[in-house]
């Protein structure tokens, strides 16, 4: 690694630690490649050690008072660019999971029909995921350990493991089985 890239990795666990020690449930590890914007409020989030977060991530952590909402993300995760992830309830996120660019993750609906209260249904993602750009997982969604959700699907439905889903709305394409063997705290 040259010294450059080492001491932009070091200065990003400088600031992603003093990120985690202070919005964080408890203090983590953490890479902060780039600004990321944190907004909780009736909510915890947890992060697990050697998780990477690159520049303008969001994430949202928005419950009710008498509902604390829990957003958990695993350790050695890589979550993507601009991507957002936005919990009402829960949402869970295993470890080793890698989420690319420009992805929404929403355990809600930010609306409600005819005056009822608001839909929410927890989202948990297993551990070993690769989640490519664009993707979207919508509320209520279970993503099996060790599946692959391709670029661009919208993910409406729970996923079983080790399975390969793509399209709108997202259907299994076929089995597969993968490890990631590079460090997921490297792009």
């Amino acid at each position: 690694m040259k010294k450059r890239e080492w001491l932009q990795k070091l200065f990003g666990y400088l600031r992603g630690t003093i990120t985690s020690s202070l919005r964080f449930g408890k203090r983590a590890l953490v890479c902060q490649r780039g600004r990321i914007r944190i907004f909780q409020e009736h909510g915890t989030i947890q992060v697990g050690n050697r998780t990477t977060f690159w520049p303008h991530v969001k994430l949202s952590c928005v419950g009710t008072p008498g509902d604390i909402a829990v957003l958990e993300i695993g350790e050695r995760c890589s979550i993507g660019d601009r991507t957002e992830i936005h919990c009402g309830r829960n949402i869970s996120i295993g470890d080793g999971v890698l989420i690319s660019w420009d992805c929404n993750i929403l355990d809600r609906d930010y609306h409600a029909i005819d005056g009822e209260s608001e839909s929410m249904a927890p989202v948990r993602i297993g551990n070993k995921v690769w989640i490519g750009c664009r993707v979207i997982i919508l509320k209520g969604v279970d993503i099996g350990d060790g599946s692959v959700v391709a670029a661009g699907a919208v993910v409406t439905k729970s996923v079983p493991p080790h399975s390969l889903v793509a399209g709108n709305p997202a259907r299994v394409i076929r089995e597969v089985h993968w490890t990631p063997d590079v460090p997921v705290d490297m792009k």
